[in-house]
């Protein structure tokens, strides 16, 4: 072979493994409303900052509400489809495709009531093939039932490892504090809560 060939040989194995780690290593599984929007930085709010809202531990994990969560049902598809969990975890493939994935309650929640309404947050985990995409959820606790109302992506191959809940004023809003990791180190997120819904316009991540 001469040198042209395998010049043009070299190329093409550059090339898939560029594409490999550009576009193989990322799920394409969304869950909830189906808008996979990961934490970004923007400008921090008044008095929000990293030494106010430190990373937490699972240690503050309500054991109660963990297992009121592992039969919770949860979004899985922007088509609105959802999967009850059995135990916390729960298999499904994606309407129109044949990605098979798994959802898989994480071991962090807390609860955070406000204006009348209580929360329960907690994280979950989105898993297809080797790929684990981190979220945390927000569900309304009415009457003893948990409805799943709103999601932010935390990170690909990422682990939460930390929740809580603080409040930011009278008028409802709270800020969730989300201590995680990734192949990066550790990092703390901050989720404003607005009319029951992270507004993820104004995530700040540390």
């Amino acid at each position: 072979m001469n040198k042209k060939g395998i010049l043009s040989i070299i190329v093409i194995i550059i090339l898939i493994v560029i594409g490999y780690y550009a576009f193989g290593s990322k799920s394409d599984v969304t869950v909830g409303n189906g808008v996979e929007t990961p934490v970004v930085n923007v400008e921090v709010p008044d008095g929000v900052t990293k030494d106010t809202y430190a990373p937490v531990t699972k240690d503050s994990t309500d054991t109660s509400l963990i297992g009121r969560l592992k039969s919770a049902s949860v979004g899985v598809s922007e088509d609105g489809s959802k999967v009850t969990l059995a135990g916390g975890k729960a298999d499904f493939t994606v309407s129109g495709s044949s990605v098979k994935s798994s959802v898989l309650l994480g071991d962090i929640a807390t609860t955070n009531t406000v204006g009348g309404r209580t929360d329960a947050i907690a994280s979950l985990s989105v898993i297809t093939g080797s790929t684990k995409t981190a979220y945390v959820v927000l569900f309304e606790d009415k009457a003893g039932t948990l409805s799943d109302k709103s999601y932010a992506m935390i990170g690909v191959n990422a682990t939460v490892t930390g929740l809580r809940a603080d409040e930011l004023s009278s008028g409802g809003e709270y800020v969730v504090s989300v201590s995680y990791k990734d192949s990066k180190g550790n990092h703390t997120a901050l989720l404003v809560v607005e009319n029951g819904a992270f507004n993820l316009g104004k995530t700040v991540n540390f």
